[in-house]
Formats: structure tokens, C-alpha cells, sequence
């Protein structure tokens, strides 16, 4: 790496590094883990994925075309390390208390595709996306607003059991945690994936913001229909909406 370099997310997969390669080149494959679902996002994938990125075979790397960032792929046995690097800005080398919505989200995309490939490899999925801003100093977060501060405690790979402001009793496993955001399986939705993002204070949100991404397996329609309401309500009911996926009727 250049001196300047940042490794800005470091995921170990328990998966092969052939695999981890074809689903992250394989538009029906990335289709099961990448973000999350709404009408465009076959167009992002190519946009991103296929178009996006240089691709080095050998070195199992992707450049990007537009940024400074790549994906490296390192095997470590029958694991893989997914690192995502992006040269340091020139300000500041060493990323201290730089917030970035891009870095965000890749942690996001990378714990996604670990969950997809450890727990539901070749499996369809359904998500819900909620994104907003805090509207006034005294309104929490969304991790805060939901209780999830009681889990600060119970260790990355620990059972938790936590009911939620919303009435929920969420159960699973804490899946991962960084310094903006937490994900937990629950294991009522099919063993399914909460990822919660916490967006301090930026010029665009003046009392920061977050946002939410909730994938699921197996309920039926109306379970899963039932769950998109509750949580969307809740969300239109204490932030202001930039936008929920599947759009609202």
C-alpha cells in the first residue's frame, strides 16, 4: 500500500476466496447481498460493480475508476479477508475523526456479504431501508431511540435479548459493531440482519441523523408486510424521511 493508504473496513469471511470473488462479481449473486432492494438497484449494481471497478483477476482486486478506493481479497486458508482502501485525504493522513458516509455504508455492504455467505448462501432475501435526519436536540438517535444502548455491553458474537422502544423483543446474535453503527441478527425474521448507522452532526444534518437497513428470509407476505408498516411508522414518527425502500404507496 501507498504510505498514505487507509484500510477502512477489514472483514474476515469464513468462506473461500473463490467464492467470496464470484459474489462480488456475479450480478445475480451481489443482487442477494448489496444494499438494499428498490427499482434501480440492478442499474447500481452494473453502475457500481461491473462498470465501476478495475478488475485484476490475479490479485483478486477491484479498483475503482472514479475513486481512490479498491477491494482486496486476501486468502488466509479456507477464510477470506475483504479490505477496502482508500488513500488518506491529503489534510489529514491519519483519518482521525473524519466521518464518511461512503466508508459507512462500504462497512455496511462487507457485513452484508459476510452475513449473506455464512448464514444464507444462494438465498433470496426482502429489505427495508429507512434513511433520516434527527429533527431537534431532543430527539435520540435511532440505536438510542430503540434501547439498543443495553447491548453496549454483550461482546461481537454474543447472544443478546433486548426489547425494543417499539414493543419488539429482538433476539440473536451481535453480529458486528463499529464506532457508528451495530448490526444484530434476529432471529425471528428467518435469521435475519438489523444494521443500524448513527450519522453524527454535518452540514446537512444539523442534529445528525442515521439510518436503518432490515433484511429478512422466508415471511410470508403478510409478516413481512406488517413488519415494513411498524418500522416505517416509527420512522416517519420521530425523523425527518429522506427516504424509505420499498416506497411507501
Amino acid at each position: 500500500m501507498n504510505p498514505t493508504d487507509r484500510v477502512f473496513v477489514e472483514v474476515l469471511i469464513a468462506a473461500p476466496i473463490d467464492t467470496v470473488w464470484k459474489a462480488m462479481r456475479d450480478p445475480q449473486e451481489i443482487a442477494r447481498w448489496f444494499g438494499w432492494q428498490y427499482p434501480t438497484l440492478a442499474a447500481e449494481i452494473d453502475m457500481i460493480f461491473i462498470e465501476g471497478f478495475e478488475v485484476d483477476e490475479a490479485t483478486h482486486t477491484l479498483k475503482s475508476a472514479h475513486f481512490p478506493d479498491r477491494c482486496v481479497l486476501d486468502a488466509f486458508g479456507d477464510y477470506t479477508i475483504v479490505r477496502m482502501i482508500r488513500s488518506a485525504p491529503a489534510t489529514d493522513k491519519s483519518w482521525q475523526g473524519i466521518y464518511d458516509d461512503a466508508v459507512n455504508d462500504w462497512l455496511v455492504f462487507i457485513e452484508q456479504l459476510r452475513f449473506f455467505l455464512t448464514r444464507h448462501k444462494g438465498a433470496d432475501r426482502r429489505t427495508l431501508f429507512l434513511n433520516g435526519r434527527v429533527p431537534s436536540a431532543d430527539v435520540p438517535a435511532p440505536a438510542d431511540a430503540l434501547g439498543l444502548t443495553r447491548l453496549a455491553t454483550v461482546p461481537t458474537g454474543s447472544r443478546y435479548s433486548v426489547k425494543t422502544a417499539m414493543g419488539d423483543t429482538l433476539e440473536g446474535e451481535v453480529w458486528f459493531r463499529s464506532g457508528n453503527q451495530i448490526g444484530l441478527t434476529v432471529d425471528a425474521w428467518g435469521d435475519g440482519l438489523l444494521i443500524i448507522s448513527t450519522r453524527p452532526v454535518t452540514a446537512k444534518s444539523q442534529y445528525g441523523g442515521g439510518k436503518i437497513v432490515i433484511t429478512t428470509y422466508g415471511l410470508d407476505q403478510a409478516t413481512q408486510a406488517g413488519l415494513q408498516a411498524r418500522w416505517s411508522e416509527w420512522w416517519r414518527s420521530r425523523y425527518d424521511v429522506i427516504e424509505i425502500q420499498p416506497a411507501e404507496a
